[in-house]
């Protein structure tokens, strides 16, 4: 016996016998039963041509045909993959053959899909002419590492939404790129050079600094786009991007001429963000406000003319005394309003400084006189402004003093902060030192405490380029989910600051300035020292331009300082596509961008930004629509920290569960700008759905394959598609149920990614399949295929479930992409094309709803509907009582259907799933359905609605509708004697329990001193616990009854 691949020639379908090898003198044992079988399945779906068949054979007698063992190993070599001429080719259906009886295993699978769909270009946009395209620029990652559990997020949910709308025709753009990161990434190279060489970045000189961070990027873009790859990104790989790619690169340097030009970018000494340990400004929303445990420092400013009287000042930074320039109180201050205009004595300098007033004084901190360092720090600056009072800087840009401080020069900020406050005591002028939270403001790059120091740098004037910015939230052109955002999104424009775009690091778009050397010229203002242009050339035409009378050779020197990062960032939607140049096919075709998908964190930090920046120079909205996600935290709702421990690698995650199952966690808990509280057990639900669906798959197809050829289904499966009414009227009460309900599904799923319902969508799809799908329809279906033996209607099922089983596929494929391939394309792959299939699920179109069904149905399809949702509750009370009695899973139980008269078309559709309910609820052969209103009169006031229970001659009597009594027998079923020994240990368990929280929650002193979610708690578990008593003790007495009645026998 030999196994291996066969060339096979299937000629015209009309010859239905003419199947022919091309190796001769072989016996075919077909994987499928039969050879003969396998080909008129080929027939069926009108596959023709040459076919690789991967299948048993024994060699023939005719030693001429036999092959070698070398012949055998090159034919194997040479073919590793199922070819079909008719379909593009599908890698990993061999594959597919070897894994299906086994559990699922995806890490075989994922990657080989996924370089399946890149390679044969399902991520490129189509050509549909008739839709407006889909795009979305992809947050570029930054090239500092690898990604995390945060970039996982928003890849699910861009890649969600890019595949809906691929599988909806859209033409889909997604763009992804990798950001170059200023400071990040200058603070790893570093790192790396002095860990590797021992060096600094000014031992080796700027170019091979830079030579060694453009080595850094290459390797890490690198990493960072398998990582994308690995998760399921479907970007158009081809349009990627670098932020310092040379285009890119121009665009930015275009930008800002164009920004200067129309005088928004000025240059001027103003009040920064300094990081000393980056030797760079940064941004205020780079700064991290955290609470420290500090002191407040409390001493005498003393008065000029009469040195024993004193304001007392409150600080937490008693080293800017040195840069003091005034006092300031609130004007209605009492206490200090005779003082104002005075003047004091800055400690050990002995500078003369005034009194002033302003009402930006806190009158209830420390004493409520502030003092003024405006040079150090921004309230102080602002009132500096207002007043006109001088700058005087007094530290040096690593944070020691500066030569304005006297013996204290050269000491770092925090030591002389020590020495001064000892000095300051040797001199009586200390009142007090106590403890104090104070709000430390950190770099959130470095770690280290941003001192503000007054800085030469460049500046982007924000106040006009923030005002068509809120226009269009305001008038609805682009809107923020969730809308609260756009409160906070309008409140942060309208109190804007200037934006500071220039930093002082050697890694990042170099700013296109030069500036003249070594020259006089008639400069009488700094602008006039420095001109703004696209290269040297074009810098110096315009100097000579500027200064036609100027003599002598030119000097320039550019700008060494490199742009924020944020500002190359602001550009992204439309420099990727070609801007400056706004006849790119891509920027006519896909600009404005449809969707911008990120994490609220980085609302003011990016989305505004671009949209300033969108709407000045392209004169549009970069996007329409701005979804935000929240911080992925642990399930305690702790930000994830590798101080904590509770950091979780998605790549690791992956490995361990696959990524559809980390998807599918991630989404199913994603609400738009809440938190995500994940944890590896949430993984383990959705692998654990992975194998539900492996299984589902395995089931279908082995059965049909087994069961029918295509001719024998296909019939009814069209009829389904093209007109579900008329399909519907043959179809079984199960059949009509969960086709409604995959119908219903379609539209509200469709309907909650239109919304952005992510979540919504996800968990609606799970909760179908394994609820209606599986646990319901599929079980079903195994007791249509034992009646089939009989009444031979089975094909019924054939066609539902490859109909519900190709929908729900569709529908899940954004979600759970690779599992979706795989099983999509093993099913076309054994029961043939599908209607509106193409050669790959991920370009497949999404299931629309062509009918109006819900509008369109019957009464009597209706009700045949709702009768199935009754078989549901019958079933499942059935079950219920089989569980609270203690009835063993494999006995059968006596169970009596009391209808009402007026339920007459129930009980016909309930005897029509007559045996599914006897298997489904494990019911005796004896099952009787009753037409009795007697039954529910005689009774009726021991019933309600909320199915109470009654005991009578051995039965458990359940009304579980006004219409619906069930009566399950419990007489020979259950041993009540042990059942009685089983409650009575679990309700004195409980008594102990509920002793227990009653003690506690009569003590005054726990309700005073608990809090109040720990009482409400606790309130809760005590209704709990007494209701379950509840419960245990009218079990206990029907099975005492049962006892008495078997003792009696």
């Amino acid at each position: 016996m030999t196994i291996g691949f066969l060339y096979v020639s299937l000629a015209s379908p009309t010859a239905q016998h003419n199947y022919r090898s091309k190796k001769h003198g072989v016996t075919l044992l077909g994987k499928y039963c039969s050879w003969t079988r396998y080909c008129q399945r080929c027939h069926n779906r009108r596959l023709l041509g040459s076919w690789l068949i991967f299948c048993e054979y024994k060699n023939s007698s005719d030693s001429q045909n036999i092959l070698t063992q070398e012949e055998e190993k090159r034919e194997k070599e040479a073919i590793n993959r199922i070819v079909v001429t008719k379909r593009r080719e599908v890698p990993f259906l061999e594959l597919m053959e070897n894994l299906w009886k086994q559990p699922y295993q995806p890490e075989k699978l994922e990657r080989v899909i996924y370089d399946w769909w890149e390679t044969s270009g399902y991520f490129v946009p189509s050509n549909n002419t008739s839709k407006t395209p889909f795009t979305i620029s992809m947050p570029p990652p930054n090239i500092t590492g690898a990604l995390h559990m945060g970039h996982a997020v928003f890849v699910t949910l861009q890649d969600i939404l890019v595949r809906y709308h691929r599988m909806q025709q859209f033409p889909t753009c997604w763009i992804p790129g990798t950001d170059h990161a200023s400071i990040a990434t200058q603070m790893l190279v570093e790192r790396m050079l002095k860990s590797q060489q021992g060096k600094t970045k000014e031992e080796v000189g700027r170019e091979k600094f830079l030579e060694l961070a453009w080595q850094w990027k290459e390797e890490k873009t690198k990493y960072i786009t398998q990582q994308l790859r690995a998760m399921g990104s479907s970007c158009e790989w081809s349009r990627e991007r670098f932020t310092m790619d040379e285009q890119l690169s121009k665009a930015v340097e275009e930008a800002f001429i164009r920004l200067y030009e129309s005088g928004y970018i000025y240059r001027g000494h103003y009040l920064v963000n300094w990081s000393p340990l980056l030797q760079t400004a940064v941004s205020d929303l780079e700064v991290e406000w955290v609470e420290e445990d500090g002191f407040l420092y409390y001493f005498k400013y003393c008065f000029a003319d009469s040195p024993n009287e004193y304001i007392p000042i409150a600080t937490t930074r008693p080293e800017t005394i040195l840069g003091d320039v005034a006092v300031c109180v609130h004007p209605q201050d009492v206490r200090y309003k005779d003082r104002i205009g005075q003047q004091v004595i800055v400690p050990y300098i002995g500078r003369r400084i005034p009194v002033i007033a302003d009402e930006a004084v806190d009158r209830h901190f420390g004493t409520g006189a502030l003092k003024i360092t405006p040079a150090h720090d921004h309230l102080d600056y602002e009132i500096g402004k207002r007043h006109g009072l001088a700058l005087i800087n007094i530290m040096n840009r690593d944070a020691t003093m500066n030569e304005h401080c006297g013996c204290f020069q050269g000491l770092d900020r925090m030591e002389c902060r020590s020495k001064l406050w000892s000095w300051m005591e040797s001199e009586g002028l200390v009142l007090k030192k106590e403890p104090y939270c104070i709000r430390v403001p950190r770099s959130q790059r470095s770690g280290e405490v941003v001192e503000p120091l007054i800085s030469l740098q460049w500046f982007v004037k924000t106040a006009s380029l923030a005002l068509p910015a809120m226009k269009a939230i305001q008038s609805g052109e682009i809107r923020i989910i969730p809308s609260r955002f756009e409160k906070i999104y309008l409140h942060w424009m309208q109190n804007i600051h200037d934006w500071c775009i220039s930093r002082q690091l050697w890694w990042g778009h170099s700013l296109p300035v030069w500036y003249l050397e070594d020259m006089e010229t008639d400069c009488k203002q700094e602008q006039d020292s420095f001109v703004v242009a696209r290269s040297e050339q074009e810098a110096l035409d315009k100097v000579k331009a500027k200064y036609p009378n100027l003599m002598g050779k030119i000097r320039l020197r550019r700008e060494t300082d490199v742009l924020d990062t944020w500002f190359s960032s602001g550009l992204w939607p439309f420099a990727l596509l070609g801007w400056p140049n706004t006849d790119t096919l891509d920027y006519q075709k896909f600009y404005p961008n449809s969707v911008m998908e990120t994490g609220y964190d980085i609302l003011f930090f990016w989305v505004a930004r671009m949209i300033m920046l969108g709407y000045e120079l392209t004169g549009k909205p970069p996007f329409h629509t701005v979804y935000l996600h929240g911080l992925v935290r642990d399930a305690k709702g702790q930000k994830m920290s590798k101080t904590l421990g509770n950091v979780l690698d998605p790549l690791q995650v992956m490995a361990d569960y696959g990524t559809d199952a980390l998807r599918l966690a991630l989404v199913t808990n994603c609400h738009a700008g809440q938190d995500i509280p994940f944890s590896l057990e949430k993984v383990v639900v959705h692998r654990n759905f992975a194998n539900k669906l492996w299984n589902i798959g395995r089931f279908i197809i082995q059965n049909i394959r087994q069961r029918y050829n295509q001719n024998d289904w296909a019939r009814l499966y069209q009829q389904i598609v093209q007109n579900p009414l008329q399909a519907l009227d043959h179809l079984g009460v199960a059949e009509k149920f969960i086709v409604d309900r995959l119908y219903k599904l379609t539209v509200q799923v469709s309907r909650h990614i239109e919304e952005f319902d992510l979540a919504a969508a996800g968990n609606r799809i799970v909760d179908f399949i394994w609820d209606d799908f599986a646990d319901w329809y599929i079980e079903i279906a195994k007791t249509r295929w034992q009646e089939d033996e009989l009444y031979g209607d089975g094909i019924q099922v054939a066609a539902v479930l490859i109909f519900v089983w190709d929908y729900c596929l569709r529908l899940l494929h954004p979600f759970m992409p690779f599992i979706t391939e795989a099983q999509w394309q093993w099913l076309i792959y054994h029961c043939g094309s599908l209607p509106r299939s193409t050669d790959a699920l991920v370009i497949t179109e999404w299931p629309q709803m062509e009918h109006s069904l819900f509008h369109s149905f019957s009464k009597e399809m209706e009700q045949q509907i709702f009768s199935f949702e009754c078989f549901r509750d019958i079933v499942r009370t059935i079950r219920k009582i089989r569980g609270d009695y203690g009835v063993a899973p494999s006995q059968k139980v006596k169970a009596i259907i009391y209808l009402k008269q007026e339920a007459e078309e129930l009980a016909w559709a309930l005897k029509q799933e007559w045996n599914a309910l006897k298997v489904l609820a494990k019911t005796e052969n004896s099952l009787d359905i009753e037409l009795n209103d007697s039954v529910f009169a005689a009774s009726q006031s021991n019933y309600n609605t909320n199915a109470m229970e009654e005991y009578r001659d051995g039965f458990i009597y359940v009304l579980i509708s006004p219409v619906i009594l069930i009566a399950v027998g419990l007489r020979g079923s259950i041993d009540p004697h042990k059942e009685l020994e089983r409650l009575t240990k679990q309700d004195q368990k409980l008594q102990k329990e509920v002793e227990i929280l009653s003690s506690r929650l009569d003590n005054p002193q726990f309700l005073q001193n608990a809090p109040a979610k720990v009482v409400d708690e606790n309130k809760q578990l005590l209704e709990q616990y007494q209701q379950q008593r509840q419960t245990i003790r009218a079990h206990w007495n029907i099975f005492k009854m049962l006892a008495m009645e078997k003792e009696a026998q």
